[in-house]
């Protein structure tokens, strides 16, 4: 359904689709743009891939139909996080890609916020590398607000993969290790936006 739409209405160019790995488990970080996001994340992998969403977004029934039709499962909050969790560990341990948005929201202003740790304590736990990837267009194509995408072009790029350590054994190494591999995965993700806006 995805691949049709961006076929003859929506023009989007990926790039670097040989540094995501053919089989395993493997977590997709891009940041978030727009509600076009999730398709066009599904869009560009050409892999099985599932999406965490946010529950209320389930609320709708057309809504829901389309985020379940690709790959999308609710993330709960407070008590509901360990659940999925547990859920998003077992993803990537059948071999599927996770995609997920570590800022944990929509950026406003097209500027890259601070990522959660939770990805990358997911990917230690898992074992599994980190794709860093970066969205560009969709904040034009569907803005807040609108009912309906737009013509406009839009990129999906994907970096090479970046591989957590072993998982420490003490609390404070495993921290420090989980923040590194934040910090690189953003700064990978920051560099890719920079290279697919060659004007600003």
């Amino acid at each position: 359904m995805a691949g049709g739409i961006f076929h003859s209405w929506l023009p989007v160019t990926v790039r670097g689709r040989e540094n995501l790995p053919a089989t395993g488990g493997v977590i997709v970080a891009a940041n978030h743009l727009s509600l076009l996001d999730v398709p066009l994340l599904g869009y560009a992998i050409p892999r099985e891939s599932r999406f965490p969403a946010k529950p209320e977004l389930f609320k709708n029934p057309l809504l829901a139909r389309f985020l379940l039709s690709m790959g999308g499962f609710p993330l709960a909050r407070g008590e509901g996080d360990r659940k999925a969790l547990s859920f998003s560990e077992q993803v990537l341990r059948e071999g599927v890609v996770l995609g997920i948005f570590p800022e944990g929201t929509r950026s406003r202003d097209g500027s890259l916020r601070p990522f959660h740790r939770g990805v990358s304590l997911l990917a230690m736990s898992a074992g599994v590398p980190i794709v860093p990837t970066a969205i560009t267009g969709s904040d034009r194509s569907l803005p807040p607000g609108s009912a309906f995408p737009r013509p406009a072009q839009m990129t999906v790029s994907f970096g090479p993969p970046e591989w957590p350590e072993p998982v420490p054994s003490d609390p404070v190494s495993k921290k420090a290790e989980s923040l590194r591999l934040s910090e690189r995965v953003y700064e990978r993700v920051q560099s890719l936006l920079s290279e697919s806006r060659p004007h600003r």
